[in-house]
């Protein structure tokens, strides 16, 4: 009896935990592996494999996450749904999956696959109108033109109905709230022709179709378009709009989902590898609120050696940010007996800080350039000195360039006597200190050039330049007309882009010749 009751147990325990059951018949689908894979932003990610029998894939499984799913079929060719109902069947065809597409199983899909064959059905009529358009002359045909704008006007306004009714209809069903957060927020009339108002509007009602709390909405690409869009388009960007605006919408996201982390990431990943000056400030502060200390940190998914990797580069970072005060310099000259010290001895308008290596051959086109805006500058009576500092550890091939090219500015560098022993000169002679002889690590040198643009309180007001862009920026400052050096750099440039556009067409004008004379041959 005892058995009995134990084996019944089981039976129930079974039952209770294959909770999901997907079941997907595939017309002239042979046996094969097939997968499953849900959406994580706009990619999709391994999440389940099969084998199918006579055309049938079924997945069971005690969990699957919420969210827009592929099942991928070899070719590989895949067809969406979306993962709600714990029982999901679903009959097509390999030859055309939507055109074939019959939900037999699942109150979310029907509805999905409602929604995409409405959208089908419009495609055409959409198309139709645009080709009549395009036929027309702008001139002769302006009535034509308006009526067929009317109508796609009067077209698009049924789509965005229909989708509105369905999202609202289903408000409380995933594909509702993923219809929903599709749609864009209404303007309202008395607005629409105001830009700043519409604009203000627009920004602050960005995210009210957007359900941040359901952790589900990650798993779809839309919301991956949704949140590009804000950052990218919507956002000023600035370092504190773009961190302000993060932390609010992660505000509404809840800690420790997939969600949370991916806008968490999106926003550091996106700013910590932009190419817009000064935006590592954003990675900072995303650093400083989510990752850091990693004893204590909101960054689940990370282990503790990403972790504190993540939290030095930050330590690295911070004090290098604009608008900060650059790190204090003290360091030797060219003789090796008079010490620098950025702060107190340059004393000008703008300091230029330039970090070099002799054996650095991007260092050795750009060097020159930069004496010749320098030159340029100081005919102008600008009051600029360039602070150029050699970063090689042989100080003999910098000295002999800085004799050669004739650099009468202020350069500076360690030598090897200070390197071996510190002690001496900090704390004996009191010339230098450790942040300066450290200055690889404190100016966060692994590349040269660096060139960074101080203030006369040596407060960073731009970095990571280049010669030409150091010369617009001084242009800027100073409400200077082109500089002379301006105007041949950029000269300079345009050449050097319009011959690698021309090594770039020809290599690959060769590799379609070689691509066709290996056809001919296979032929």
């Amino acid at each position: 009896m005892k058995n009995l009751i134990l084996l019944i147990l089981i039976g129930v325990g079974i039952n209770i935990n294959a909770q999901y059951k997907l079941k997907f018949k595939i017309d002239g689908l042979y046996d094969t592996e097939v997968y499953l894979a849900k959406y994580l932003g706009n990619r999709l990610y391994y999440a389940d494999t099969t084998q199918s029998k006579d055309g049938v894939a079924i997945f069971e499984k005690d969990h699957y996450d919420g969210g827009v799913y592929a099942v991928i079929c070899p070719g590989p060719k895949y067809f969406e749904f979306i993962m709600a109902d714990k029982e999901v069947e679903i009959h097509t065809s390999i030859d055309d999956f939507i055109g074939n597409m019959k939900v037999i199983k699942s109150k979310e899909n029907k509805i999905f696959y409602d929604y995409i064959g409405f959208i089908n059905l419009k495609k055409p009529e959409a198309k139709l109108l645009q080709e009549a358009k395009a036929k027309l002359d702008k001139k002769k045909d302006k009535k034509k033109i308006k009526e067929l704008e009317e109508q796609g006007i009067a077209l698009d306004k049924e789509v965005k109905s229909y989708q509105k009714k369905l999202a609202s209809e289903n408000k409380d069903l995933l594909i509702g709230r993923i219809l929903n957060m599709s749609i864009d927020p209404e303007i309202p009339a008395d607005i629409k022709e105001n830009d700043t108002l519409r604009y203000k509007y627009f920004k602050a009602h960005y995210w009210d179709n957007i359900m941040l709390s359901d952790k589900r909405l990650v798993h779809s690409p839309i919301f991956h378009n949704k949140l590009e869009f804000y950052f990218k388009k919507m956002l000023l960007q600035h370092p504190d709009t773009i961190c302000e605006n993060a932390h609010n919408v992660i505000a509404q996201t809840e800690e420790g989902t997939d969600m949370f982390k991916y806008v968490v990431h999106y926003v550091t990943y996106n700013y910590e590898t932009s190419k817009i000056m000064g935006m590592d400030a954003v990675f900072v502060c995303m650093a400083d609120t989510y990752y850091c200390p990693p004893n204590d940190t909101k960054a689940f998914w990370l282990d503790s050696s990403k972790l504190i990797e993540l939290c030095e580069r930050k330590t690295a970072l911070k004090p290098l940010l604009i608008n900060k005060i650059a790190p204090n310099l003290k360091l030797v000259d060219t003789t090796e007996k008079h010490w620098i010290n950025m702060h107190k001895d340059v004393k000008a308008k703008y300091t230029a800080l330039v970090f070099w290596a002799d054996d650095c051959g991007h260092c050795k086109k750009e060097i020159p350039k930069i004496k010749a805006l320098y030159d340029e500058l100081k005919a102008k009576k600008i009051d600029i000195e360039v602070v150029a500092v050699g970063t090689a550890l042989d100080n003999k091939g910098w000295k002999k360039f800085i004799k050669d090219h004739d650099l009468n500015w202020i350069n500076i560098s360690d030598m090897q006597d200070a390197n071996d022993h510190p002690e001496k000169y900090i704390f004996e002679k009191k010339v230098t200190d450790l942040q300066s002889l450290n200055f690889r690590k404190t100016y966060d040198i692994f590349s040269t050039p660096q060139i960074y643009l101080l203030d006369e309180n040596k407060k960073i007001l731009a970095k990571k330049l280049d010669a030409l862009n150091l010369a617009k920026i001084m242009e800027i400052k100073e409400d200077l007309k082109e500089l002379d050096f301006t105007k041949a750099e950029t000269i300079a440039k345009a050449e050097e882009e319009k011959k690698k556009k021309e090594r770039e067409e020809k290599a690959a004008e060769y590799k379609a010749k070689q691509e066709a004379e290996k056809a001919a041959k296979e032929k």
